[in-house]
C-alpha cells in the first residue's frame, strides 16, 4: 500500500538533511498546471537507501497527474503539431526506440523490452528536443526504481537538461540539482556546466550563471561555441544589453561560427528597446554574413526593423532598408510606416526618400492629404529651392486640398532671415501664376516677410496687388498679417472695408485686433463697436460667447482709465467672469495714473504760493476732482 504523500518545502530540508539523499522528488511526477518541478534526489548509496527511494516514488505516483487529454481536447490543433513533430523528432533518431517519443503515460509498459544502454543513449538525446521534459523525468525514474541504477552524472546532467524546457523548467530546480550533486559526492562534468548554461539562457539566473562560469574557470574547462551563445543569450534575456552585447562582439572577433539566428534575437531585442544605433551596426553585419552563407533575413525582421526605425525617425536606419529592401520591393510597408519614414526625411531634409515615399501611396490608390505634401513643402525650403516648394503649394491647391498658412512655416523661416530671398519669393508667384492657380497662403507668406523686412506700408502696397497674384484673391490670414501690424484707424478702416467687399467674415482673432488697434487712438469709442459686435456674434444660430485676449483687454482698460470712463467696470467685471487674470496690473496701471496725477497737483500748488489771494477757495480743483474719480475707480479694482 502506498504511503502518504509528502512536501519537501525548505524547512522540511532544513530539519531532515537526509531527504535530499533518498529521492529523486516531484520532477518524476507530472504536474497540473505550470507549475515549476521540485528537485529531484539521487542517491548514490548502496541498497540500505534504495526502498526508502523506491517507497518515495511510489508516494509521488499516487499523486495527480495532468491532464493532457482534456489539455488535448482544449487544443486540438497544438496537440497534432506536437504529435507531428514527434514523429519527425523519432525519425531522425532511429536508434532510439519509438516508444520513449509517445505519450509518458503510456511507453513504461514498453520499456522492459529496452535494453538499459538503449535507454542511456536515448537520455543523451531526448532532452534536446522540444516537449520531452516528462518523458526525461519518467526514464529517470524507471532507471533508478525499476532497473536498481545508482544516480550518476549521466542521469543529473539529463534532468538538468531537461530544464530546459520553456514551460516546465526552472533555473532554480537546475541550480538545486548542482548542489545535491555537490552534496553526493557526484563528480560534475564540462556536459553539466553546458547544460546549465543551457538552462541559464532559457530561464535567465545571473547568480546560477556567474557560478557555472566561476566553477569551469576553477577546473579548466575551456567554453566551446555554443556555451558562449548561451552565456549572450542568458545576459540578453536578463536585461543585461551592455553585457550582451559585449558577448557578440568577442564572439563577432573570435574565429568562431556565430549562428545567424542569434542577430536575429539582437536585432528584435534592441529594435524593440529603441537602440537604433546599435541594432544597425548588427543589421549591417548579419547582412554581410547573408551573403555568405546564403541565409539571409526574413521579410518580417527587415518589416520589423523598418517600423522601430521609422517609429523613432532613426533616419540612417530608414535609409538603409529602404535603398536595399523597399525601393527593390522586397517588402512593402504599411501606410502608416510611409507616413513616419516621409516625416523623417522632412526631418533630415532627403527629397529623394520623401518623394519616393509620395509615390509608394500614389501608386496604391491613396488620396493624398495636407499631411503628406507638407514634407515635400519643408524639404525644398531647407534646400532653399523656392520654385518647387512654391509649386508644391499650387499642386496641393489644384487637388482641392486648401493649403493655408500653418502649410507655410518652413517657407517663412527662410524668407524672414533674408530679405532678397522675399523679393525673389515675390518674382517666383509672379511666374507661376502663368501655370498655376497660386493659393493665397503662397502669398499670405511673402506678404508676411515683406512686412518684417520692409515695414507696414510697403506690406500695404504690396496687398493691392493681391488680385493680380492670386485669382481667389485674399483671404482671412491676409488680413491678419497686415493688422497684426497696424497702427493707424485710416488704415484699419480700409483693411476692414476690404473684407466686407470680399465677403470675408471676421472671426475672434479679426476682432481683437480691431479692438487693440482701436484702444490706440484718441476716439476708441469704436473698440466698443467692435467690442459689441464680437460679443454678439453667432454660429449656427448658437452665441460664440467671444471675447477680447488678455493685451486687448488690458489696452482698452488702460485707455478707459486714462479717460476717467465708467465703463471700465464693465470691462473688469467681464475679465474676471471669464477667469481672466488682470487685477495686478490694473491695480499697477491705478498706482501709476494716481502718482502722476498727485505731481501735477504738487506743481500746481507750488505755483499758487506765489500768488496772494484774499479770497478763500469755495469750489474744487479739477485735478482734485479728477483725483476722486480715480480713487472711485481704484476701489473696483
Amino acid at each position: 500500500m502506498p504511503g502518504e504523500r509528502i512536501v519537501i518545502d525548505g524547512l522540511w530540508r532544513c530539519l531532515c538533511p537526509s531527504i535530499d539523499a533518498i529521492t529523486i522528488s516531484r520532477l518524476i511526477g507530472t504536474p497540473r498546471g505550470p507549475r515549476r518541478r521540485p528537485i529531484p534526489s539521487i542517491n548514490s548509496n548502496g541498497e540500505a537507501t534504495r526502498g526508502q527511494a523506491r517507497r518515495l516514488f511510489r508516494r509521488v505516483a499516487t499523486g495527480s497527474h495532468f491532464d493532457q487529454n482534456s489539455e488535448g481536447r482544449s487544443h486540438d490543433s497544438a496537440e497534432r503539431e506536437r504529435i507531428q513533430y514527434k514523429e519527425r523528432l523519432a525519425k531522425r533518431s532511429p536508434w532510439v526506440p519509438g516508444a520513449l517519443f509517445g505519450n509518458v503515460d503510456d511507453f513504461a509498459a514498453k520499456l522492459h523490452t529496452i535494453p538499459t544502454k538503449t535507454i542511456y543513449a536515448a537520455l543523451k538525446d531526448i532532452p534536446g528536443a522540444e516537449g520531452t521534459y516528462f518523458s526525461v523525468t519518467k526514464l529517470v525514474e524507471y532507471l533508478v526504481k525499476e532497473r536498481k541504477e545508482k544516480p550518476n552524472a549521466m542521469l543529473y546532467e539529463s534532468l538538468i537538461r531537461a530544464n530546459v524546457d520553456k514551460n516546465h523548467g526552472s533555473a532554480e530546480v537546475a541550480s538545486q540539482l548542482l548542489k545535491e550533486m555537490d552534496k553526493l559526492a557526484i563528480p560534475t562534468t564540462p556536459q553539466i556546466y553546458r547544460a546549465l548554461l543551457e538552462v541559464t539562457a532559457v530561464h535567465p539566473d545571473y547568480v546560477l550563471r556567474n557560478t557555472v562560469l566561476f566553477e569551469m574557470k576553477n577546473r579548466w574547462y575551456s567554453s566551446t561555441a555554443d556555451d558562449r551563445v548561451n552565456i549572450t543569450i542568458g545576459l540578453l534575456r536578463d536585461n543585461q544589453y551592455e553585457l550582451a552585447l559585449e558577448k557578440l562582439e568577442e564572439l563577432y572577433k573570435d574565429p568562431v561560427a556565430v549562428p545567424p539566428w542569434l542577430y536575429d534575437i539582437f536585432l528584435y531585442v534592441m529594435g524593440e528597446l529603441g537602440f537604433h544605433e546599435e541594432t544597425l551596426s548588427i543589421l549591417k553585419h548579419r547582412t554581410k554574413i547573408s551573403n555568405i552563407t546564403n541565409e539571409s533575413l526574413s521579410s518580417n525582421t527587415w518589416q520589423f526593423l523598418l517600423d522601430m526605425f521609422s517609429r523613432d525617425g532613426f533616419y540612417d536606419g530608414i535609409k538603409y532598408i529602404w535603398d536595399r529592401k523597399v525601393s527593390t520591393k522586397y517588402i512593402n510597408p504599411s501606410d502608416g510606416v510611409i507616413m513616419n519614414v516621409l516625416i523623417a526625411a522632412s526631418n533630415y531634409a532627403d527629397a529623394a526618400l520623401a518623394v519616393n515615399a509620395v509615390q509608394l501611396l500614389s501608386n496604391r490608390g491613396r488620396k493624398l492629404e495636407l499631411h503628406h505634401y507638407e514634407p515635400l513643402v519643408d524639404i525644398h525650403a531647407q534646400h532653399k529651392d523656392l520654385l518647387k516648394a512654391f509649386t508644391t503649394l499650387c499642386i496641393m491647391a489644384k487637388a482641392d486640398l486648401h493649403p493655408d498658412l500653418s502649410c507655410t512655416r518652413s517657407i517663412f523661416r527662410m524668407l524672414r532671415e533674408s530679405s532678397s530671398e522675399t523679393d525673389k519669393a515675390l518674382e517666383i508667384l509672379d511666374e507661376l501664376r502663368s501655370h498655376y492657380e497660386v493659393p493665397s497662403c503662397a502669398f499670405n507668406v511673402v506678404l508676411e516677410a515683406t512686412e518684417i523686412h520692409r515695414g507696414f506700408k510697403v506690406a500695404l502696397d504690396l496687398y493691392r496687388s493681391v488680385r493680380q497674384i492670386c485669382v481667389n484673391g485674399p483671404d482671412l490670414d491676409t488680413y491678419h498679417i497686415l493688422l497684426r501690424h497696424c497702427t493707424m484707424r485710416k488704415s484699419m478702416n480700409f483693411l476692414f472695408a476690404e473684407m466686407e467687399a470680399f465677403s470675408i467674415e471676421p472671426n475672434q482673432t479679426t476682432y481683437d485686433h480691431l479692438i487693440r488697434i482701436s484702444s490706440m487712438q484718441d476716439n476708441y469709442e469704436q473698440a466698443f463697436q467692435f467690442l459689441e459686435k464680437m460679443k454678439s456674434g453667432e454660429t449656427a444660430g448658437l452665441p460664440n460667447n467671444w471675447w477680447m485676449s488678455r493685451a486687448s483687454a488690458l489696452a482698452l482698460i488702460r485707455r478707459c482709465i486714462l479717460a476717467e470712463d465708467i465703463r471700465v467696470q464693465e470691462l473688469i467685471e467681464e475679465c474676471r467672469i471669464r477667469g481672466m487674470s488682470i487685477d495686478a496690473e490694473v491695480q499697477q496701471l491705478l498706482d501709476t495714473v494716481q502718482t502722476q496725477k498727485g505731481m501735477a497737483e504738487s506743481d500746481a500748488s507750488t505755483s499758487a504760493q506765489g500768488v496772494s489771494s484774499t479770497k478763500p477757495v469755495t469750489h474744487e480743483s479739477p485735478d482734485r476732482a479728477q483725483l476722486r474719480k480715480l480713487n472711485t475707480i481704484s476701489s473696483w479694482a
